[in-house]
């Protein structure tokens, strides 16, 4: 999570959110459970576990919102950032198949609920994100990658690529100004 603006950011935290409901097993990777039962106790399976991700998906990113102006912060933008936003239907191989579906699942659900806050969402491919950041913030990689070294003293470690991606892409969601 940043504050502040383009020029000028300012990481606050690293803040993680459960898309899934610890409750209902079925709620995580639920279309994977075709996968092991193609008949009706699969299916069933699938449809309690979409269901589950999406009321979990949605309450996460409205507890991080409702969480944000608790502690003083207006979100002025938020980011999403998935390895593909492929159509589902358009990937061959079953088990691929569902993950992409589970991506569009947890990113569609996660969207709706920001947008519902009122917060502006941008969505970006993974793969897209250092040449995304580098163009809108008019950067060179090796500034990016201080200002990636800044945002991880202020958070600590761990500080893979997916804590980098999100920080470049909450970078990019910030005001102007």
């Amino acid at each position: 999570m940043l504050r502040g603006s383009r020029p000028s950011p300012h990481i606050v935290v690293r803040y993680e959110i459960q898309l899934s409901d610890p409750w209902v097993r079925e709620s995580s990777h639920p279309y994977h459970l075709e996968l092991r039962d193609a008949g009706a106790e699969g299916e069933r399976a699938r449809v309690l576990g979409c269901a589950a991700a999406e009321r979990a998906a949605r309450r996460a990113a409205r507890t991080l919102v409702d969480d944000m102006k608790s502690h003083g912060l207006d979100p002025s933008g938020a980011a999403i950032v998935a390895r593909s936003f492929v159509d589902p239907r358009r990937v061959t191989g079953a088990h691929p198949r569902a993950h992409a579906a589970e991506r569009k699942l947890y990113c569609e659900s996660v969207r709706a609920a920001l947008e519902e806050c009122g917060v502006p969402v941008l969505a970006l491919e993974e793969k897209r994100v250092r040449s995304a950041a580098a163009e809108r913030l008019g950067r060179s990689a090796k500034q990016l990658d201080e200002m990636l070294k800044q945002f991880v003293r202020g958070v600590g470690t761990p500080w893979r690529a997916p804590e980098k991606h999100a920080a470049l892409a909450a970078w990019i969601s910030l005001p102007d100004k």
